[in-house]
């Protein structure tokens, strides 16, 4: 049973800022309001620019990526996550190599995800995806996928897959879908997802996982046989959170 000490304010947050929320069962949003509660608890939160990292920016952002743990048969709570860095914009990142700068050149992120290193997240960013629904564009999921991605010491687009008849499936479709859209994209034809996707395979995956949980329907008519391997991954249809 859930903690009675949690505060019904913490709840209040998660319902308004993480829209699937009110529509899962009273199971799964137990099952998130743990969730959250550990990671909150357990995770160092560093601000970043002078921003205040309150509790609706810890809970918005834990309750997120409890999402992707709802069809796990044993609590999950990111254990190798140790620390999530928040921006209040933009983040500002230059390409560094074995320690050293690369490149002068600053590039702007929404979030980022390093093997092995902390979660980082634009809170303007972070919030808007968590809370609008439909675009295919969360952040949160987004990072945290790639953290699972690299959970076998690889962000190479699979996670950690028990079952050999799913991990070939999903290197065969996977595989196939990315290339398809790298020849869509090269000759302008219109992508069935984000182009982002077309980067690499990590964000391949990363970017469906976006759609999976955002935007379900639309990445289920478009990429019918991805989103059937997801289903099985995360061991949950996400269709019902539009409903």
């Amino acid at each position: 049973m859930l903690n009675r000490s949690f505060p019904s304010l913490w709840e209040e947050i998660i319902t308004n800022n993480v829209w699937q929320y009110s529509s899962l069962s009273p199971t799964q949003q137990q099952r998130v309001l743990q969730s959250s509660t550990v990671i909150v608890a357990e995770k160092s939160w560093e601000a970043v620019k002078g921003f205040e990292v309150t509790d609706e920016v810890k809970l918005t952002i834990a309750a997120t990526a409890s999402l992707l743990t709802l069809g796990l048969k044993e609590p999950f709570y990111f254990d190798r996550v140790s620390t999530i860095l928040v921006h209040p914009d933009l983040i500002e990142n230059r390409a560094v190599q074995q320690g050293r700068l690369v490149s002068h050149e600053t590039a702007y992120y929404s979030g980022l995800a390093w093997q092995g290193g902390p979660l980082v997240f634009s809170w303007r960013d972070a919030l808007r995806g968590a809370s609008q629904p439909g675009d295919g564009r969360n952040v949160i999921i987004h990072e945290f996928i790639h953290h699972i991605d690299g959970l076998d010491g690889e962000m190479g687009g699979m996670p950690i897959i028990s079952s050999e008849s799913l991990r070939h499936r999903w290197d065969d479709v996977f595989q196939q879908r990315f290339t398809e859209l790298n020849e869509d994209l090269d000759h302008g034809r219109e992508p069935r997802i984000d182009a982002y996707a077309a980067t690499n395979l990590a964000e391949f995956f990363a970017v469906s996982g976006e759609n999976f949980f955002d935007s379900p329907s639309r990445l289920k008519k478009n990429l019918p046989d991805v989103y059937d391997l997801l289903c099985e991954y995360f061991d949950i249809d996400p269709v019902q959170f539009e409903h």
